[in-house]
């Protein structure tokens, strides 16, 4: 069963939250050290070191082999079962199945529980996103929002659930008094502080009863920030609970081996990345040239257009971003994000932490021509404009107009005159706005943009002259 290619391998870098063993054929003497991920009807669940899964009946194995995947998985399940319901009923939702590893577990299936609908899913990633309303409780306090990601292979990835916070204002929690009161004593909530204070207290204490009391340690935040947190572990899962101050209370499940690290993670190599990027290039007979599977992040009730769309472009270049944790670098109390700043900070995260280049650009112009250098690359490109409602109105009829289109060069003949009355109505400024140009049509000179506003604006076209006749004239990209 086991080829002599296979290579004893070693315990470190092996995650360990399942147990480790090492097994040898019934009638041979080929050794192989994995993971043990289950034990069903005589049948082992093995992972190997490169992350390859696969199924073996004991009966393949050695006498001592299956006694040793017996007694490991035994005393494995002792150890999860001890914890596993009554951390589910303090969280207050089932957060952990049967198996008590969400890693092992396809992403969607851990978001059905915890009631998240998606929000995208690409080759490469996915999301899955809830703002919360009504009594949405969670490990004790009422959460803003709670985010599930999904790795390349559908499994989970992280948790991230943003509490109290800058850039909420506190009648948006929602249940009034109650987000603040615990057994009829009143927790002061003049001010964010005073909020933040309670749903840390309430978390910790949630948390502590089941796993007891938690250590402090160091972690690398967004951008240029470290800050303590304290951390409960749970079978290869970290809790960690932040309270930074005059920012946000934020809690994240991560991975043991993650944490351990203090929050650095792996890098996707440059080559990797750039191949991926060109394989997202698509290219339609119409002339149409857009780069697809970019993240969709959905923005929802909140300002944070410019926090959002760099989440969706770091994560599309292979470095992890949180668009509420962006958001607290450069926002103040509820209203827009400072983009200059945030830009900052995310050049140094993708500079730092993914060995990507975040670059500011000029957009004197808009023609397919400029915008060929990163699209056919497969970068998009991070685009300062007005969102003006005429524009807006355009964008949505013109789109939805394409998709009956036969005669491609009657269509740019047609919008070239319309563009030309249309741009002399969008002079006005306001409403500003970052959004992604992904894609152009020199034929019909039209550019494809993208807004963080859900599925339904993944992709909409606009003409040349409409867009510039809206532009700020700057824009960012995280290059490769």
């Amino acid at each position: 069963m086991f080829s002599k290619s296979f290579l004893l391998l070693l315990t470190a870098g092996l995650c360990q939250a399942e147990p480790l063993i090492t097994l040898q054929e019934a009638d041979g003497n080929d050794k192989l050290r994995v993971e043990l991920l289950n034990l069903e009807k005589n049948v082992a669940l093995l992972r190997r070191e490169d992350g390859e899964e696969f199924e073996t009946p004991l009966a393949y194995l050695a006498a001592g082999s299956q006694k040793e995947i017996r007694a490991s998985w035994k005393a494995h399940r002792e150890k999860i079962d001890k914890h596993l319901e009554p951390l589910n009923q303090a969280l207050g939702f089932r957060l952990f199945s049967s198996t008590g590893n969400i890693w092992n577990e396809e992403v969607k299936n851990v978001a059905d529980r915890l009631k998240l609908p998606e929000e995208s899913e690409t080759p490469y990633t996915s999301s899955y996103r809830l703002y919360t309303r009504g009594n949405y409780l969670l490990a004790g306090a009422k959460p803003k929002t709670v985010v599930a990601y999904g790795d390349h292979r559908g499994r989970t990835l992280s948790l991230s659930v943003i509490y109290s916070n800058k850039g909420d204002s506190l009648s948006t929690a929602g249940a009034g008094e109650d987000h603040f009161k615990d057994n009829g004593k009143a927790i002061d909530r003049s001010t964010l502080e005073g909020a933040m204070k309670y749903d840390e207290l309430r978390i910790s204490e949630t948390l502590s009863k089941v796993l007891g009391k938690p250590v402090r340690q160091r972690m690398l935040g967004q951008g240029n920030k470290s800050h303590n947190v304290s951390r409960w572990d749970f079978n290869g899962h970290s809790f960690l609970l932040a309270h930074v101050k005059e920012e946000y209370v934020a809690l994240q499940v991560v991975r043991a081996d993650f944490a351990d690290g203090g929050g650095r993670f792996a890098r996707v190599s440059d080559g990797e990345i750039r191949k991926r990027l060109v394989k997202n290039v698509t290219r339609s007979k119409n002339g149409d040239v857009f780069i697809d599977n970019i993240p969709m992040v959905d923005q929802g009730p909140k300002g944070y257009c410019a926090p959002a769309t760099f989440e969706r472009a770091m994560r599309h270049a292979g470095v992890t971003a949180d668009m509420y944790l962006l958001a607290t670098l450069a926002t103040t109390g509820g209203a827009g994000t400072n983009t200059a700043k945030l830009y900052d900070e995310v050049a140094f995260t993708t500079r730092s932490k993914g060995g990507r280049t975040a670059r500011k650009i000029q957009l004197k112009s808009l023609s397919p021509s400029k915008l060929k250098r990163y699209v056919e690359k497969g970068v998009p490109v991070l685009w300062q404009m007005c969102s003006l409602p005429g524009y807006n109105q355009i964008a949505n009829q013109r789109t939805r107009e394409r998709l009956g289109v036969e005669d491609w060069t009657a269509y740019a003949g047609k919008i070239k005159g319309e563009a030309e009355e249309n741009a002399t109505k969008l002079q006005a400024k306001g409403n500003y706005h970052i959004c992604m140009i992904i894609g152009y049509n020199e034929t019909t000179n039209e550019i494809a943009v993208s807004d963080s506003w859900g599925k339904r604006y993944a992709i909409r076209w606009i003409h040349l002259d409409e867009a510039e006749a809206v532009s700020n004239g700057n824009g960012f990209v995280i290059d490769i």
